[in-house]
Protein backbone atom coordinates (compact mmCIF):
# COMPACT_ATOMS: atom_id res chain seq x y z
CA UNK A 1 0.00 0.00 0.00
CA UNK A 2 1.23 3.39 -0.82
CA UNK A 3 1.95 6.16 1.62
CA UNK A 4 -0.51 8.91 2.03
CA UNK A 5 0.94 12.30 0.93
CA UNK A 6 0.55 14.95 2.83
CA UNK A 7 -1.43 18.05 0.78
CA UNK A 8 1.80 20.66 1.48
CA UNK A 9 3.89 18.02 -0.16
CA UNK A 10 1.26 17.75 -3.30
CA UNK A 11 0.99 21.25 -3.67
CA UNK A 12 4.85 21.74 -3.35
CA UNK A 13 5.14 18.92 -6.05
CA UNK A 14 2.18 20.42 -8.26
CA UNK A 15 3.98 24.22 -8.47
CA UNK A 16 7.95 22.75 -9.11
CA UNK A 17 5.92 20.92 -12.32
CA UNK A 18 3.77 24.20 -12.80
CA UNK A 19 7.65 25.98 -12.83
CA UNK A 20 9.56 23.75 -14.97
CA UNK A 21 6.88 23.62 -17.47
CA UNK A 22 6.18 27.07 -17.47
CA UNK A 23 10.09 27.81 -18.00
CA UNK A 24 10.33 25.62 -20.20
CA UNK A 25 7.57 27.07 -22.52
CA UNK A 26 8.86 30.42 -22.45
CA UNK A 27 12.50 29.54 -22.98
CA UNK A 28 12.15 26.81 -25.42
CA UNK A 29 11.98 27.24 -29.65
CA UNK A 30 7.82 26.84 -29.57
CA UNK A 31 5.38 26.86 -32.19
CA UNK A 32 2.33 26.94 -30.84
CA UNK A 33 2.57 30.91 -29.78
CA UNK A 34 -0.47 33.51 -30.06
CA UNK A 35 0.92 36.14 -32.07
CA UNK A 36 -2.76 37.50 -32.97
CA UNK A 37 -2.23 40.63 -30.79
CA UNK A 38 1.06 41.81 -32.48
CA UNK A 39 -0.39 45.08 -34.63
CA UNK A 40 1.27 44.14 -37.95
CA UNK A 41 -0.38 43.66 -41.16
CA UNK A 42 0.94 42.78 -44.81
CA UNK A 43 0.17 44.24 -47.43
CA UNK A 44 2.11 43.64 -51.09
CA UNK A 45 2.73 45.91 -53.40
CA UNK A 46 1.92 45.67 -56.74
CA UNK A 47 4.52 47.06 -58.40
CA UNK A 48 4.51 44.95 -61.65
CA UNK A 49 0.86 46.37 -61.66
CA UNK A 50 1.79 50.20 -62.09
CA UNK A 51 4.61 48.92 -64.36
CA UNK A 52 2.36 47.29 -66.66
CA UNK A 53 -0.09 50.14 -66.58
CA UNK A 54 1.43 53.33 -66.58
CA UNK A 55 5.34 52.95 -65.49
CA UNK A 56 6.56 54.01 -68.44
CA UNK A 57 4.43 57.61 -68.65
CA UNK A 58 4.59 58.18 -65.02
CA UNK A 59 8.97 57.24 -63.82
CA UNK A 60 8.13 60.37 -61.21
CA UNK A 61 5.21 58.87 -59.24
CA UNK A 62 7.04 55.05 -60.04
CA UNK A 63 10.27 56.68 -57.83
CA UNK A 64 8.02 58.66 -55.52
CA UNK A 65 6.39 55.54 -54.68
CA UNK A 66 8.91 52.69 -55.33
CA UNK A 67 12.36 54.73 -54.13
CA UNK A 68 15.14 52.59 -54.57
CA UNK A 69 13.34 49.42 -55.61
CA UNK A 70 12.62 50.73 -58.67
CA UNK A 71 16.35 51.29 -59.06
CA UNK A 72 16.96 47.85 -58.12
CA UNK A 73 14.37 46.43 -60.51
CA UNK A 74 15.76 48.79 -63.61
CA UNK A 75 19.54 48.07 -62.76
CA UNK A 76 19.66 44.61 -61.84
CA UNK A 77 16.33 42.72 -61.98
CA UNK A 78 16.02 43.35 -65.79
CA UNK A 79 18.86 45.88 -66.74
CA UNK A 80 16.45 48.38 -68.06
CA UNK A 81 18.22 50.93 -66.36
CA UNK A 82 19.76 54.26 -67.61
CA UNK A 83 20.87 57.14 -65.88
CA UNK A 84 19.16 59.40 -68.90
CA UNK A 85 15.79 59.53 -68.21
CA UNK A 86 14.24 59.97 -71.24
CA UNK A 87 16.33 56.65 -72.36
CA UNK A 88 15.01 54.56 -69.44
CA UNK A 89 11.28 55.48 -70.29
CA UNK A 90 11.88 54.03 -73.77
CA UNK A 91 13.51 51.03 -72.30
CA UNK A 92 10.31 50.35 -69.93
CA UNK A 93 8.08 51.16 -72.93
CA UNK A 94 9.96 48.38 -74.63
CA UNK A 95 9.67 46.48 -71.84
CA UNK A 96 6.37 46.75 -71.26
CA UNK A 97 4.64 47.10 -74.62
CA UNK A 98 6.87 43.46 -75.72
CA UNK A 99 4.35 40.95 -76.57
CA UNK A 100 5.60 37.98 -74.57
CA UNK A 101 5.86 40.37 -71.48
CA UNK A 102 2.54 41.40 -71.87
CA UNK A 103 1.43 37.67 -72.06
CA UNK A 104 3.31 37.05 -69.03
CA UNK A 105 2.43 39.98 -66.92
CA UNK A 106 -1.61 38.24 -67.54
CA UNK A 107 -0.68 35.24 -66.56
CA UNK A 108 0.69 36.07 -63.56
CA UNK A 109 -2.47 38.93 -63.02
CA UNK A 110 -4.88 36.24 -64.00
CA UNK A 111 -3.44 33.86 -61.25
CA UNK A 112 -2.42 36.06 -58.50
CA UNK A 113 -5.37 39.37 -58.68
CA UNK A 114 -6.44 38.45 -54.91
CA UNK A 115 -3.39 38.77 -52.85
CA UNK A 116 -5.30 38.49 -49.89
CA UNK A 117 -3.90 35.09 -48.89
CA UNK A 118 -0.69 35.02 -49.47
CA UNK A 119 -0.81 38.36 -47.38
CA UNK A 120 -2.44 36.74 -44.87
CA UNK A 121 0.19 33.77 -44.25
CA UNK A 122 2.95 36.38 -44.79
CA UNK A 123 1.48 38.55 -41.78
CA UNK A 124 1.10 35.61 -39.84
CA UNK A 125 4.77 34.30 -40.54
CA UNK A 126 5.93 38.42 -39.86
CA UNK A 127 4.00 38.06 -36.49
CA UNK A 128 5.90 35.15 -35.58
CA UNK A 129 9.16 36.77 -36.65
CA UNK A 130 8.42 40.22 -34.78
CA UNK A 131 7.53 37.21 -31.62
CA UNK A 132 11.07 36.24 -31.76
CA UNK A 133 12.88 38.98 -32.65
CA UNK A 134 11.14 42.44 -31.51
CA UNK A 135 14.00 44.52 -31.94
CA UNK A 136 14.62 43.56 -35.75
CA UNK A 137 12.26 45.61 -38.30
CA UNK A 138 9.77 44.45 -41.06
CA UNK A 139 10.34 44.67 -44.42
CA UNK A 140 8.39 46.10 -47.34
CA UNK A 141 6.88 42.98 -49.62
CA UNK A 142 6.80 44.12 -53.44
CA UNK A 143 5.90 41.43 -55.98
CA UNK A 144 7.55 42.12 -59.36
CA UNK A 145 7.67 39.94 -62.76
CA UNK A 146 11.17 40.20 -64.26
CA UNK A 147 11.06 37.66 -67.36
CA UNK A 148 12.31 34.75 -65.54
CA UNK A 149 15.21 36.75 -63.93
CA UNK A 150 14.61 36.53 -60.37
CA UNK A 151 11.99 34.36 -57.84
CA UNK A 152 13.69 36.47 -54.84
CA UNK A 153 15.07 39.25 -53.44
CA UNK A 154 16.04 41.41 -50.70
CA UNK A 155 17.21 45.04 -50.42
CA UNK A 156 16.96 48.42 -48.74
CA UNK A 157 14.44 46.88 -46.21
CA UNK A 158 12.70 45.34 -49.09
CA UNK A 159 11.75 41.77 -50.39
CA UNK A 160 10.73 41.37 -53.83
CA UNK A 161 8.61 38.50 -55.08
CA UNK A 162 8.99 37.37 -58.64
CA UNK A 163 5.58 36.50 -59.42
CA UNK A 164 6.51 34.64 -62.79
CA UNK A 165 8.76 32.26 -60.93
CA UNK A 166 5.44 31.22 -59.62
CA UNK A 167 3.04 30.28 -62.13
CA UNK A 168 2.70 26.49 -61.69
CA UNK A 169 4.80 23.60 -62.21
CA UNK A 170 2.69 23.18 -65.55
CA UNK A 171 3.14 26.30 -66.85
CA UNK A 172 3.09 26.76 -69.91
CA UNK A 173 6.59 29.08 -70.51
CA UNK A 174 8.90 26.86 -68.45
CA UNK A 175 9.79 23.91 -70.66
CA UNK A 176 10.77 26.28 -72.89
CA UNK A 177 13.10 27.83 -70.62
CA UNK A 178 14.61 24.52 -70.10
CA UNK A 179 13.76 24.48 -66.42
CA UNK A 180 14.12 21.09 -65.01
CA UNK A 181 11.06 19.09 -63.21
CA UNK A 182 13.13 19.42 -59.78
CA UNK A 183 12.36 23.18 -60.14
CA UNK A 184 9.19 23.26 -61.63
CA UNK A 185 7.82 21.34 -58.69
CA UNK A 186 8.24 24.10 -57.23
CA UNK A 187 7.50 27.03 -58.82
CA UNK A 188 3.69 27.24 -57.25
CA UNK A 189 2.51 29.55 -55.14
CA UNK A 190 2.32 27.68 -52.44
CA UNK A 191 6.38 28.35 -52.09
CA UNK A 192 6.12 32.19 -52.55
CA UNK A 193 5.71 33.12 -48.79
CA UNK A 194 8.27 30.04 -47.33
CA UNK A 195 10.37 31.17 -50.22
CA UNK A 196 10.21 34.98 -49.23
CA UNK A 197 10.91 34.10 -45.42
CA UNK A 198 13.96 32.48 -46.25
CA UNK A 199 15.10 34.73 -48.48
CA UNK A 200 14.09 37.86 -45.93
CA UNK A 201 16.29 35.91 -42.90
CA UNK A 202 18.88 34.90 -45.37
CA UNK A 203 19.75 38.61 -45.58
CA UNK A 204 19.37 39.71 -42.23
CA UNK A 205 21.80 37.21 -40.79
CA UNK A 206 24.54 36.78 -43.76
CA UNK A 207 26.15 33.55 -43.59
CA UNK A 208 30.05 34.70 -42.84
CA UNK A 209 32.46 33.56 -46.01
CA UNK A 210 35.32 32.82 -43.71
CA UNK A 211 33.03 30.38 -42.33
CA UNK A 212 33.26 28.17 -45.27
CA UNK A 213 33.73 24.28 -44.23
CA UNK A 214 31.02 21.82 -44.61
CA UNK A 215 29.86 21.92 -41.27
CA UNK A 216 29.20 25.26 -40.94
CA UNK A 217 27.18 25.65 -44.04
CA UNK A 218 24.98 22.72 -43.38
CA UNK A 219 24.75 24.01 -39.92
CA UNK A 220 23.36 27.87 -41.48
CA UNK A 221 21.01 25.93 -43.47
CA UNK A 222 19.67 24.29 -40.88
CA UNK A 223 19.04 27.25 -38.96
CA UNK A 224 17.40 29.25 -41.40
CA UNK A 225 15.10 25.73 -42.19
CA UNK A 226 14.82 25.89 -37.89
CA UNK A 227 13.83 29.67 -37.94
CA UNK A 228 10.80 28.52 -40.34
CA UNK A 229 9.55 26.04 -38.17
CA UNK A 230 8.57 28.55 -35.72
CA UNK A 231 8.04 31.08 -38.28
CA UNK A 232 5.42 28.96 -40.69
CA UNK A 233 4.64 26.23 -37.82
CA UNK A 234 1.30 24.91 -39.95
CA UNK A 235 3.33 24.97 -43.35
CA UNK A 236 4.00 21.32 -44.24
CA UNK A 237 7.81 20.38 -44.60
CA UNK A 238 7.83 19.44 -48.13
CA UNK A 239 7.08 23.10 -48.68
CA UNK A 240 9.56 23.88 -46.39
CA UNK A 241 12.64 21.74 -47.76
CA UNK A 242 11.30 21.55 -51.06
CA UNK A 243 11.67 17.41 -50.65
CA UNK A 244 8.93 15.26 -52.04
CA UNK A 245 6.77 13.47 -49.11
CA UNK A 246 8.92 10.28 -50.22
CA UNK A 247 12.50 11.89 -50.01
CA UNK A 248 11.35 13.05 -46.35
CA UNK A 249 10.76 9.36 -45.71
CA UNK A 250 13.88 8.31 -47.53
CA UNK A 251 16.04 11.20 -45.02
CA UNK A 252 14.64 9.92 -41.90
CA UNK A 253 14.97 6.26 -42.88
CA UNK A 254 18.33 7.41 -43.56
CA UNK A 255 19.68 9.39 -40.96
CA UNK A 256 22.02 7.65 -39.53
CA UNK A 257 23.72 6.12 -43.24
CA UNK A 258 23.79 10.15 -43.97
CA UNK A 259 25.60 10.71 -41.01
CA UNK A 260 27.96 7.90 -41.23
CA UNK A 261 28.44 8.86 -44.65
CA UNK A 262 30.08 12.15 -44.00
CA UNK A 263 31.95 11.11 -40.84
CA UNK A 264 33.38 8.54 -43.35
CA UNK A 265 34.11 10.89 -45.82
CA UNK A 266 35.78 13.68 -42.99
CA UNK A 267 33.72 15.99 -44.30
CA UNK A 268 32.36 17.82 -41.21
CA UNK A 269 35.54 19.89 -41.38
CA UNK A 270 36.41 19.90 -45.36
CA UNK A 271 36.56 23.38 -46.70
CA UNK A 272 36.65 21.34 -50.23
CA UNK A 273 34.26 23.67 -51.78
CA UNK A 274 33.70 21.45 -54.89
CA UNK A 275 32.84 18.52 -52.69
CA UNK A 276 30.68 20.71 -50.45
CA UNK A 277 28.27 22.20 -52.80
CA UNK A 278 27.80 18.59 -54.49
CA UNK A 279 25.70 17.96 -50.91
CA UNK A 280 24.18 21.77 -50.64
CA UNK A 281 23.50 22.24 -54.09
CA UNK A 282 19.78 21.87 -55.20
CA UNK A 283 18.99 19.18 -57.74
CA UNK A 284 17.29 16.34 -58.88
CA UNK A 285 18.89 14.03 -56.27
CA UNK A 286 22.05 14.38 -54.20
CA UNK A 287 25.38 13.47 -55.96
CA UNK A 288 26.73 10.34 -54.44
CA UNK A 289 23.44 9.30 -52.42
CA UNK A 290 20.93 6.64 -53.78
CA UNK A 291 18.06 7.79 -56.53
CA UNK A 292 15.64 8.09 -53.98
CA UNK A 293 17.77 10.86 -52.23
CA UNK A 294 16.38 15.04 -52.43
CA UNK A 295 19.17 17.38 -53.93
CA UNK A 296 20.97 19.20 -51.71
CA UNK A 297 20.74 16.37 -48.60
CA UNK A 298 23.24 18.78 -46.34
CA UNK A 299 20.47 21.17 -45.40
CA UNK A 300 18.39 18.40 -43.76
CA UNK A 301 21.23 17.20 -42.07
CA UNK A 302 21.93 20.79 -40.82
CA UNK A 303 18.25 20.99 -39.39
CA UNK A 304 18.39 18.03 -37.48
CA UNK A 305 20.95 19.00 -35.50
CA UNK A 306 19.64 22.06 -34.99
CA UNK A 307 16.67 20.97 -34.16
CA UNK A 308 18.51 18.59 -31.65
CA UNK A 309 20.08 21.51 -30.31
CA UNK A 310 17.14 23.47 -29.61
CA UNK A 311 15.25 20.90 -27.97
CA UNK A 312 18.27 19.93 -25.80
CA UNK A 313 19.31 23.76 -24.66
CA UNK A 314 15.47 25.22 -24.36
CA UNK A 315 17.08 28.49 -22.52
CA UNK A 316 18.51 29.53 -25.79
CA UNK A 317 16.57 32.43 -27.61
CA UNK A 318 16.32 32.02 -31.76
CA UNK A 319 17.96 35.36 -31.72
CA UNK A 320 20.57 33.65 -29.32
CA UNK A 321 20.95 30.83 -31.62
CA UNK A 322 20.87 33.11 -35.11
CA UNK A 323 23.89 35.02 -33.33
CA UNK A 324 25.80 31.97 -32.32
CA UNK A 325 28.36 30.97 -35.27
CA UNK A 326 30.26 28.59 -33.08
CA UNK A 327 29.57 25.70 -35.01
CA UNK A 328 31.13 23.31 -33.21
CA UNK A 329 30.00 24.26 -30.24
CA UNK A 330 26.51 24.27 -31.36
CA UNK A 331 26.92 20.63 -32.63
CA UNK A 332 28.67 19.38 -28.76
CA UNK A 333 25.80 21.11 -27.50
CA UNK A 334 22.66 19.85 -29.64
CA UNK A 335 23.57 15.87 -28.82
CA UNK A 336 22.60 15.25 -32.03
CA UNK A 337 22.10 11.01 -32.20
CA UNK A 338 21.15 10.36 -35.37
CA UNK A 339 18.14 8.17 -35.84
CA UNK A 340 17.25 9.30 -32.19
Amino acid sequence: MLPKLSVPFLFKCLALIYMVVFITSCTSHRTDVDVSGIPLQVKTERFEQDLFSAGAENISAMKNKYGKFLDLYCFKLTELGSPDTALLKDRIRDFTTDADLKEIAAASEKIFHDFTPLDQQLTDAFRHYKYYFPGKSIPRVISFISGFNYAMVAADSTVGIGLDMYLGGDSKYYPGLQFPNYKTRKMRKEYIAPDCMRCWVQSEWEQDPAQNDFLSQVMYSGKILHLLDIMMPDVPDTIKTGYTTSQLKWCDANEKNTWSFFIDKKMLFSSDQNQIMKYLNDGPTTNGFPKESPGAIGQWLGWKIIQSYAKNNPSVTPAQLMNNTDYKKILNDSKYKPGK
